[in-house]
């Protein structure tokens, strides 16, 4: 695991902790200084307390749904990619090798800029937007998926110069 995923598996960490400790707080504050009758404020009670839970659920799975979908993880734990890609971007062009890619096969994209920080952006058939990952200068970024036949657009999302709007290009997807 890289230090960026360890930093950020303490930082989800640390705020879980955070959390569970003003929501203890705020619990405990509301119960100073209460003024109603005994069966009523058991009734509040437990609904605070259900509530509380309900929170704190909510953000466990919240936490584990996200969590494994930290690109450094889903880069590094790929397992066997058969397929890589090899991207960089540069003052306004995108070099993409190979251009045709095989349909339904779990590719690697390494992206890499040869100059300033680009956006790699890539598009389906319908021009939409399926991912998007920065690409500084001396820093590789990886990312794993699987890509359907088609047409791909690859657009530069971050402004890099004069021309930055014609920093554009396409790569074939086939079966």
């Amino acid at each position: 695991m890289t230090s960026t995923a360890w930093v950020i598996t303490i930082g989800y960490s640390a705020l879980a902790i955070i959390f569970t400790i003003i929501g203890l707080i705020v619990f405990r504050s509301t119960r100073v200084g209460f003024k109603v009758d005994a069966s009523s404020r058991e009734k509040l009670e437990k609904r605070e307390n259900y509530w509380g839970v309900a929170v704190v659920a909510f953000l466990v799975v919240v936490l584990g749904g996200t969590i494994l979908q930290i690109p450094y993880w889903q880069s590094k734990n790929a397992g066997s990619v058969p397929q890589t890609v090899h991207v960089t971007g540069r003052q306004f062009a995108w070099t993409i090798d190979p251009p045709r890619l095989k349909a339904n096969v779990k590719t690697r994209f390494v992206l890499k800029s040869a100059d300033v920080a680009h956006g790699f952006g890539l598009y389906n058939g319908n021009d939409t937007l399926i991912k998007q990952v920065q690409v500084g200068p001396g820093v590789t970024q990886n990312i794993v998926m699987t890509l359907k036949p088609g047409k791909y657009t690859v657009r530069c999302l971050e402004f890099c110069g004069l021309d930055h709007h014609l920093m554009e290009t396409t790569m074939q997807v086939t079966r």
